[in-house]
């Protein structure tokens, strides 16, 4: 019977490992230059929606929710990218009255477009990343217990998961947004965030959770067999210790790659329930009820011989782009994780 020293050292093998392949993922995934470009721009992104949006607001000398009816053209049509618009108190038009919409108005309101996209950002995000850091939070130590004590503890989280993942999950939370909302919306932890962003954060996490168990519990299953697992329980190490020194360090990588991508589903999700008008709720902004709020800009459709014509793009365009780019930065970002872990999941 082998030596506890010699156990030891078993055991103490797969940290060594880890570091290894630790240096290796920083290698590769510097080499990807999807993933490198996507990590900039999502780090620009935040400086700019977190630390930018109070310096600009200083620099514009209005904010998100100040109203222009100067902005407004004929028809109450918004101003366009680049205007500068006479500020309301004045009726002079002189340069000293003047304000600059750098991506033109949202709507007849006559609102800055370009701060309420920041000042969206942040509602948006947060519920994004908040909804993955929960989901990640419930579904890795479930989907850890379930793959490394078997038994019926694997059978509960196992018939759990398929339970949740059985229902439509836009209509789920459709119908548990429009029964919850009143109660929580008003929720925002001593201002810290916008109204509606905590609710929206627990209800899409509680139901994002079961993916990252799913795919835990398959990682821990490869890996409880393996040597070092056995020789830190000859130890004496306990369940909580075999997975957070020797489990985890092997998972990292799907953890990465899961939040990231669950990151930027849940932010589509987010942006679907404020355009369906049950998300964040108006005057504060999110890109989906911006999209909402202007979609009727996009296209005319109260006058049928001006049907399909253009009027205001980019009162529509901005927030979508930023959906968009935003989603396929994670996503990018994401996959880029996932070969530097795995550089042989690309060719199989």
């Amino acid at each position: 019977m082998p030596g506890k020293a010699a156990v030891a050292a078993v055991a103490s093998t797969p940290r060594i490992e880890a570091h290894r392949q630790r240096t290796l993922f920083w290698r590769r995934l510097k080499r990807d230059r999807f993933a490198v470009g996507s990590a900039i721009f999502l780090i620009l992104l935040f400086l700019l929606v977190f630390a930018g949006y109070p310096v600009i607001k200083s620099i514009l000398g209005h904010g998100a929710d100040d109203q222009f009816p100067f902005a407004n053209g004929f028809g109450s049509k918004p101003a366009g990218p680049w205007t500068h618009v006479r500020d309301a108190i004045s009726s002079a038009a002189t340069t000293k009255n003047q304000t600059l919409f750098v991506l033109g108005s949202d709507s007849s309101l006559g609102r800055d477009e370009f701060l309420r996209l920041l000042r969206g950002g942040q509602a948006s995000l947060e519920v994004g990343l908040g909804s993955a850091l929960l989901a990640l939070l419930v579904g890795v130590p479930l989907g850890s217990l379930a793959g490394l004590l078997g038994g019926w503890t694997d059978a509960v989280v196992s018939r759990l998961t398929e339970f949740f993942m059985g229902f439509p999950i836009l209509l789920l939370l459709v119908a548990l947004g429009w029964s919850v909302r009143e109660r929580v919306d008003g929720v925002t932890l001593h201002g810290i965030f916008a109204p509606g962003v905590v609710a929206l954060t627990l209800l899409i996490g509680a139901f994002s959770w079961f993916y990252p168990a799913r795919i835990v519990r398959a990682s821990i299953l490869s890996l409880r067999q393996q040597d070092f697992i056995e020789a830190a329980r000859m130890v004496g190490a306990s369940t909580p210790r075999i997975i957070r020194s020797h489990l985890l360090p092997h998972i990292i990588g799907p953890i990465a790659v899961y939040f990231a991508i669950i990151a930027a589903t849940n932010i589509v999700l987010e942006s679907a329930l404020s355009f369906l008008n049950i998300g964040v709720p108006l005057p504060e902004p999110s890109w989906g009820n911006m999209l909402a709020g202007n979609w009727g800009h996009f296209f005319i459709v109260d006058h049928p011989e001006d049907r399909g014509i253009v009027t205001s793009p980019w009162t529509t365009f901005f927030p979508a782009a930023a959906i968009a780019s935003t989603v396929l930065a994670l996503s990018l970002f994401g996959e880029g994780v996932r070969r530097a872990f795995d550089p042989g999941s690309t060719a199989r």
